[in-house]
């Protein structure tokens, strides 16, 4: 019989089984996989927008005022989880409502939609994506650079991530969760960095919509090619241009 020593401390008791992985490692892997969703969902289910873009804006034309609020909640939820991009959708408000309600409703949408997505990224990662940064050393750097300075500075790079046309909506609100930027900050900054691009969307969408068109076919139809052509030329080119503003303002904050 094998002697024991008093003086050993006692053998940690068991949580399940030695194959079961620690909490903060599952937390993780539920953050790489939500990251994944929401880098990649949203962009492929904004096609449908699109394609049935005649059957939506008719269905929310049936009822202007409920259509409205129906499209700001649907907005929200959508948007915050990750289910839809917010350009087919402001797309659609500018569509239907026009430029002044389908910019506004789209600025409460996105609003709402960073509160909701900032919220439920929290619960799905907790602190286990901030406790994998603090383990590189790298990371740690770049994460306190970005979010640990001054208030000031933080609202101004969280504007600046905001504001390329290629900023990922649902990324963002992940990232900004779990380097735990802090709410009320991302809340304010938030519609100040989307108002632009946004804005430029929901004008294209009210001014396609005012020649009468039903579809984006039928606005390519009643559009002479010439304007056509030279709208979408001048819109890339100034998201483009807004795309490099950004980038170079927020390169200077992060190296400065």
């Amino acid at each position: 019989m094998p002697s024991i020593d008093p003086s050993s401390p006692p053998a940690p008791a068991s949580t399940g089984g030695a194959d079961q992985p620690p909490a903060r490692d599952r937390r993780l892997l539920a953050s790489t996989i939500l990251g994944v969703l929401w880098g990649t969902f949203p962009g492929l289910a904004g096609i449908y927008i699109i394609y049935d873009l005649e059957s939506i804006a008719k269905f929310l034309q049936s009822d202007p005022e409920h259509g409205f609020w129906g499209f700001v909640a649907v907005f929200v939820l959508s948007a915050g989880l990750g289910l839809l991009p917010t350009y087919a959708q402001a797309f659609l408000g500018g569509w239907v409502f026009g430029l002044k309600w389908g910019l506004l409703g789209s600025i409460v949408g996105f609003t709402g939609g960073a509160a909701v997505g900032y919220l439920f990224a929290r619960l799905v990662t907790g602190g286990s994506v901030d406790h994998w940064i603090d383990r590189h050393p790298r990371g740690r750097v770049i994460r306190d650079a970005l979010v640990r300075g001054s208030t000031l500075r933080t609202f101004t790079i969280v504007t600046l991530l905001r504001l390329p046309p290629a900023s990922p909506f649902a990324l963002t609100n992940f990232a900004l969760s779990a380097t735990r930027v802090p709410f009320k900050l991302m809340l304010l900054a938030t519609p100040l960095g989307m108002l632009p691009r946004t804005a430029i969307v929901c004008f294209l969408a009210a001014s396609a919509a005012s020649t009468g068109a039903t579809s984006i076919k039928s606005a390519y139809d009643n559009t002479p090619l010439p304007i056509f052509i030279g709208g979408i030329v001048a819109t890339v080119i100034i998201m483009m241009a807004i795309g490099k503003i950004a980038e170079r303002a927020l390169q200077k904050m992060t190296t400065a």
